[in-house]
Order: structure tokens, then C-alpha cells, then sequence
């Protein structure tokens, strides 16, 4: 068994000062799709499905959490700590603009 997923029920979830800064800087709206996805990776940070490891290690990861939010996080013990979160603005993708050249 591993040892991150043994008898943990919930992470304890805390926020860099930048992280915290693009958390309260989003529309209400999507801090609450925000919190509800993270809610879901503190019961499993490890899980396999939408996360990924950032390196060689498993405790600093990556996960794609909402439409156009992305949170990279790090795992010590029963605390996730929101390192990075990144909003995508996803009305504009490469593929909309022309390639001429």
C-alpha cells in the first residue's frame, strides 16, 4: 500500500501568499469551482487521474482542476500547499489566430 494514501482522510489545504493573491482575485464564480476541486484533491492529491508529478518526486505536483485553472501544489505530511495557480484566459487559443505569415 502507499504510504500517502493510508488512513488520511482530508489534507489540510493551505495557499502561498502569490497563490492567494490569483484566489482572491478570481470572480466568485470560479472560486467556487476552485474550491470545490480542491476540496476533491485534499481527500487524494497522489490521485492518478488529472494530477501529475512536476519532476523525479511525488510531493510536488500539477493539477488542471477547473476549466481554465491550473494549481501546482506540494505535498509534507497532512498539509497541500497551493504553491502556483494559474488562470487561463480560454476565450483566446493559438489556433483561433491567423497564420499567415
Amino acid at each position: 500500500p502507499d504510504w500517502h494514501t493510508a488512513a488520511m482522510s482530508e489534507y489540510r489545504v493551505q495557499y502561498t501568499v502569490e497563490a492567494r493573491a490569483a484566489y482572491d482575485g478570481l470572480p466568485p464564480s470560479r472560486r467556487a469551482d476552485l474550491d470545490r476541486a480542491v476540496r476533491v484533491l485534499a481527500r487524494d492529491p497522489f490521485r492518478k487521474h488529472s494530477t501529475a508529478p512536476l519532476g523525479p518526486g511525488e510531493h510536488l505536483r500539477r493539477a488542471y482542476v477547473a476549466p481554465g485553472l491550473m494549481v501546482e501544489y506540494m505535498v509534507a505530511r497532512a498539509v497541500m500547499v497551493v504553491v502556483v495557480l494559474e488562470v487561463f484566459d480560454e476565450s483566446a487559443y493559438l489556433i483561433d489566430e491567423s497564420d499567415d505569415v
